[in-house]
């Protein structure tokens, strides 16, 4: 409500327990749409009471003459018509703006990447909602309201204009019993009736997906917003951008398309993405070509979702289902903490995340291990329902994910910093993912599954482990001298996000098992470019022993310094000696001696054959292995 009393919320452990395993369902549901709209409604009210705001009118405020009348507006729009205020109120982009301008008049996070909106027109969107809601509840109302660009935002609707040509201006929302008009400095609009349907001047926030027969809120959908100011996690506001007919038409396609395989598949999943995701942001990345997806959830934007196209309908699938469970966690962790706080002056360790390539916080592995788990999942069920190559394809994820769940839900337990909750919440998943582990899996896509999580894991610890410098001289030393391996103690983190370079080795695999033909077309160009990398991937994939020892030494020859092509070649030539053990565990060390051997003016020996040396002077990963006080 808007003018009462707010509900108490409490998360019945039973309720932690199945949000935990996967299963929330519609109480859990209801549960975590409640508490987002409670916390977003104590943000407005805030806003309005926050004495920065009374300072800050637009020009051309029209009948809105304050903060406070605005808030007049809105909750009398609600006790005409709760729906209409309800639907403006979901969209996400709503609680984005208005954390951010919080922060704003709070002074938090001074000198931090704060819009360049003079303070009237940021606070000026409270006069937005308050005229979507007279909008949508049929309520006549003068309303003035900031334009960006002379784009003048609806919220839960869309976007009207352009309606000046300035960065920022004032325009006019005027809602009768005929009708609703938009002016500013350049002309004005009329809106639909049907908020929906486009007009000129209109853009409406087109439906991707209609959720309704999977949601009990009425006009559920999952919308593609290209054009609303606050729909950049990072930056705003953002003015606008056009999606070319071809590319809608695929967002389209290929959002229906998931949603549908959902409903065949996992109709649990789908109910939970009805309920919980409410609008996806496109954004650009160039490795999408190469099978990669960038998508991102925020705790400021309950129900929306930024991400690149995925290749296919299945990806697409999975990247929803991921990005459903980071909203149920933002969601969860308004309600009950997970982790625990930090102390005043401490730092946060970071661990290895198999998914990302730099070191993360306890956090940030919670949030991966429970998506990730939901991602398992959906390949595991996807499984029982496909054939030939995409079954190859869909036993190659289930292995990978089961494997990293597993592990990062390890990491999560033997440490100290979950809260009890967390542990609990964690002990669920890690009971998931024993489960996954005993389930059969295709040879083919198992061994692929493996090396790709050996790869991912070594070379993470080759980018961000380091081996004491003083220790390293002293090895080389011996080694140029002809001694023994001196002892050499464990690595300690240091994060070096220079080093990392885009994973290629999980898309080839993903080309082999999924799209043959499509494999041997990248094969033959990398050959053709003398692209060493992805030709040695490509061999390595096929079982091409030798081609693939070939171009991973025409790798190594071109940079001798790049761990990831030593590991590639031992995983390719599925080398079981002590030696390619150590290699694999310790390749920071390896490389570390390496580089001490060379700056000293002396040849150093090739890696397998300096691990081989190093035998038993290297102290074992254990503690060092990915986490860092």
């Amino acid at each position: 409500m808007i003018d009462g009393r707010l509900d108490l919320y409490r998360l019945p452990e039973e309720s932690l327990r199945s949000i935990a395993a996967g299963d929330a369902g519609a109480p859990e549901l209801r549960l975590l749409r409640s508490a987002q709209r409670s916390h977003l409604l104590l943000v407005l009210r805030s806003l309005v009471d926050h004495s920065g705001v009374a300072q800050a009118r637009p020009p051309r405020v029209g009948a809105v003459a304050s903060a406070e009348s605005a808030w007049r507006l809105l909750a009398a729009a609600q006790r005409r018509d709760p729906g209409a205020v309800d639907v403006v109120l979901a969209d996400p982009m709503v609680m984005a703006w208005a954390l951010r301008l919080l922060r704003r008049l709070g002074g938090a996070g001074r000198g931090a990447a704060f819009p360049a909106a003079p303070l009237w027109a940021d606070v000026g969107q409270l006069y937005a909602l308050a005229a979507a809601a007279a909008l949508r509840a049929g309520s006549e109302a003068v309303v003035g309201v900031p334009a960006h660009r002379g784009v003048v935002w609806v919220p839960g609707a869309g976007v009207v204009g352009p309606l000046s040509s300035r960065r920022w201006s004032g325009a006019e929302v005027r809602v009768a019993a005929d009708g609703a008009v938009v002016r500013g400095e350049g002309g004005e609009v009329r809106l639909p009736r049907d908020l929906g349907a486009s007009a000129p001047g209109w853009h409406p926030l087109p439906v991707l997906w209609d959720a309704a027969p999977w949601s009990a809120e009425p006009g559920a959908a999952l919308r593609l917003d290209t054009v609303t100011p606050y729909r950049d996690f990072e930056v705003s506001p953002r003015a606008p951008v056009r999606v070319p007919g071809r590319r809608s038409a695929l967002w389209r396609e290929r959002v229906a398309g998931a949603c549908a395989l959902l409903a065949r598949e996992s109709p649990a999943d789908t109910a939970r993405l009805a309920a919980l995701v409410r609008v996806l942001v496109p954004r650009a990345f160039a490795a999408s070509t190469r099978g990669q997806v960038a998508s991102s959830s925020s705790p400021d934007a309950f129900g929306a979702v930024t991400l690149s196209l995925p290749y296919d309908e299945a990806q697409m699938a999975a990247t929803l289902v991921h990005e459903t469970r980071h909203q149920q966690l933002n969601a969860l962790l308004g309600l009950v903490p997970l982790v625990r706080e930090q102390e005043a002056g401490g730092r946060r360790p970071l661990y290895y995340a198999p998914w990302r390539s730099d070191p993360r916080p306890a956090h940030g592995l919670l949030h991966g291990v429970f998506a990730f788990a939901g991602v398992t999942r959906f390949w595991r069920l996807h499984r029982e329902f496909v054939t030939g190559d995409e079954a190859r394809r869909a036993d190659f994820e289930f292995a990978v994910f089961r494997d990293q769940v597993r592990e990062v839900a390890t990491t999560l337990l033997a440490g100290g910093e979950l809260t009890a909750a967390g542990r609990l919440f964690v002990e669920e998943i890690a009971g998931a993912a024993e489960r996954w582990a005993k389930e059969d899996v295709l040879p083919g896509p198992a061994r692929l599954a493996a090396r790709y999580c050996a790869l991912r894991r070594a070379v993470w610890r080759a980018r961000h482990m380091e081996l004491d410098g003083a220790a390293a001289r002293r090895a080389a030393a011996a080694r140029v001298a002809g001694l023994p391996a001196p002892p050499l103690p464990g690595s300690r983190l240091r994060p070096c996000p220079a080093a990392i370079r885009t994973d290629t080795f999980g898309h080839v695999v993903r080309l082999h098992l999924g799209t043959p033909d499509a494999f041997a077309r990248r094969w033959r160009k990398a050959d053709a470019d003398r692209d060493a990398v992805i030709g040695a991937e490509c061999a390595s994939v096929a079982g091409d022993a030798d081609g693939a020892a070939r171009r991973y030494a025409a790798w190594t020859a071109a940079e001798p310094h790049d761990a990831e092509a030593w590991i590639g070649a031992v995983l390719a030539g599925q080398d079981r000696s002590a030696a390619a053990a150590l290699l694999l565990d310790r390749p920071e060390a390896v490389a570390a001696v390496r580089r001490a051997m060379a700056e000293q003016g002396a040849e150093p020996p090739a890696p397998l054959e300096l691990a081989d040396w190093l035998r038993g002077a290297v102290a074992a990963p254990g503690g060092d292995s990915g986490r860092s006080g």
